[in-house]
């Protein structure tokens, strides 16, 4: 009698977690299937809304990200006086190793779900109850096309620009302050970051950033479409899309960064 309960209690959550991210998964394969059809040539109506999409996903997003980049590079180039002895390879490691492969991709996920994907969220949760998606349906438009491919596109494009933005910031920063702190020069510590790096770097770069920011958009599309016809559906709906989305982007990070390791 114990065995039923026991695998009712573990197999339920485990086939509604495999449904769910079958539905984020389905999502995110549709939109890669429509840009391929269209071969990159959105119609003038989608490519609106997807460079509004871009802009205030990633341009708005930009003085956050620089800012949280900033106390990062504060926090590093603070270190810099303990590596001096080694003439800053050892910083230039940390910094390859805590900031290219982690914090980077992280922390600017984190901003786009804490910006855009609750915005996304609570934006489709209100057309949904309001039934402006069903008066798109009934103009002939679809919403997929409309809604979905221009926020998911601007989600992974915003998570890599402000990723490769939060870098070079906050690298260059923290080798501008570094020698000022009683670290290496500038291109001491440059140096010894490009020798840091590896080609795997490229690849885990471009995992932790492309996969998170259109598994951001997918999540918050998702439940915004699952909103019934209530307004008091929408906090739940946002609340929804920013703690999976921000356990989505932990555990892929996660998975990445252990197979970066393993290679």
């Amino acid at each position: 009698m114990q065995r039923p309960k026991l695998l009712r209690a573990f197999g339920d959550p485990a086939v509604d977690l495999a449904v769910y991210l079958n539905d984020v998964a389905a999502l995110s394969g549709e939109t890669a299937l429509a840009l391929a059809r269209s071969a990159g040539r959105l119609r003038p109506v989608v490519r609106d809304v997807l460079w509004r999409q871009v802009y205030f996903t990633s341009v708005k997003a930009a003085p956050y990200t620089l800012l949280l980049a900033l106390l990062v590079a504060l926090a590093v180039a603070a270190q810099s006086p303990l590596t001096a002895g080694a003439g800053g390879e050892v910083l230039g490691t940390v910094l390859v190793a805590t900031l290219v492969r982690e914090l980077a991709p992280l922390l600017t996920a984190w901003i786009v779900i804490a910006r855009s994907g609750t915005a996304i969220a609570a934006e489709l949760a209100t057309m949904r109850i309001e039934g402006e998606i069903d008066a798109l349906v009934g103009m002939g438009i679809d919403p997929f096309e409309y809604l979905v491919v221009p926020r998911i596109v601007g989600a992974a494009v915003a998570v890599a620009s402000l990723t490769v933005l939060f870098l070079f910031f906050s690298v260059g920063v923290s080798a501008l302050l570094s020698p000022f702190l009683g670290g290496p020069g500038p291109h001491v510590l440059l140096d010894h970051v490009t020798a840091a790096l590896r080609p795997a770097d490229a690849v885990a770069l471009l995992a932790k950033t492309i996969v998170p920011g259109t598994g951001i958009a997918a999540v918050a599309c998702h439940e915004g479409f699952k909103a019934s016809r209530a307004t008091t559906q929408i906090p739940p709906a946002v609340t929804a899309a920013a703690v999976r989305a921000f356990t989505l982007v932990f555990v892929w990070n996660t998975i990445v960064t252990a197979l970066l390791y393993l290679v």
